[in-house]
């Protein structure tokens, strides 16, 4: 609703002005209308409508067209439905198959320039429809392919997902909690899920962006469940990059060349739940040296 307002707000002044600007030609041509325009006299009123709209939007590159066309809107559909209806009434062809077909053609042709841009890119919808769905078929199946990866482990008990890992080694654990609805490709892999990256092969540990532990000797909380081990840092002093208060690693083992996937902490009551969990506290530096990372 609100996103209807502003769009209505954006517009609200050239919907104003082409009112007047159609009501001021209506009293300029009031006599004209009433005796009625002819076929010339409609194609030329749609012709100054139509190629004054396309120009506009080809010079200013989509810029002010959309306002433009609400200035003419009125006008335009005025002259396209007067020049189709009189093209609909022409008697002049007597072969009727070519009468049907030139009509239908040129109908067809008046309401797509009457609506444009809209009408292309409504036609480049359609165009596309094959391509985008055999895109989200695609998108489905790697979905449906992931669903059916081992669980690398169960979290929802603490307000966080179910992640899933193809093998040993993998680039990446998807959380399989909620699929993407915006999915791009990254590095040829289409991110279907919200997903964590291995730290497996990184030589560094918990070094983020604004990572207020950063080279503090603090302890960290090692919580085990279910199979899986769960490294939480200490909360950070504010929240860092993309919002994050710090990091939960998973991994199922504490030692080097383990599979290690970090998960930002959005919401710090998740901690909360996880440290009622059995675990101890390790350093920092113990922690990167068990883990064959660099402190």
């Amino acid at each position: 609703m609100l996103l209807i307002i502003n769009i209505l707000n954006a517009f609200l002044g050239s919907i104003i002005f082409g009112v007047f600007v159609s009501a001021l030609l209506l009293i300029i041509f009031k006599e004209k209308i009433k005796s009625g325009f002819s076929l010339r006299n409609c194609a030329v009123g749609f012709g100054i409508c139509t190629i004054s709209n396309i120009m506009l939007l080809i010079l200013t590159m989509g810029f002010i067209s959309g306002y433009f066309y609400f200035i003419i809107f009125i006008p335009l559909m005025y002259f396209s439905f007067m020049l189709n209806k009189k093209l609909i009434k022409e008697k002049r062809l007597k072969n009727s198959i070519t009468t049907f077909v030139y009509k239908i053609t040129a109908t067809l042709l008046i309401w797509f320039l009457a609506f444009f841009p809209f009408s292309l890119l409504g036609l480049m919808e359609i165009v596309d429809m094959p391509a985008r769905n055999a895109r989200n078929q695609e998108i489905q199946q790697l979905r449906d392919e992931i669903l059916g990866y081992e669980t690398f482990a169960d979290l929802t008990p603490f307000g966080l997902g179910v992640y899933k890992l193809r093998c040993e080694g993998d680039g990446l654990l998807w959380d399989i909690t909620k699929p993407e609805e915006h999915v791009f490709n990254h590095n040829g892999v289409d991110l279907v899920y919200k997903n964590h990256y291995n730290r497996r092969y990184e030589e560094t540990w918990d070094n983020a962006w604004g990572n207020s532990n950063k080279g503090k000797n603090v302890m960290y909380d090692v919580l085990l469940y279910e199979g899986t081990y769960l490294i939480i840092t200490p909360l950070w002093d504010e929240p860092g990059g993309m919002y994050y208060w710090g990091y939960i690693y998973l991994c199922k083992n504490i030692d080097k060349d383990v599979d290690l996937f970090d998960i930002g902490i959005l919401d710090p009551e998740i901690v909360k739940k996880l440290r009622e969990l059995p675990g101890e506290q390790i350093s920092r530096m113990e922690l990167a040296e068990l883990l064959g990372k660099e402190y």
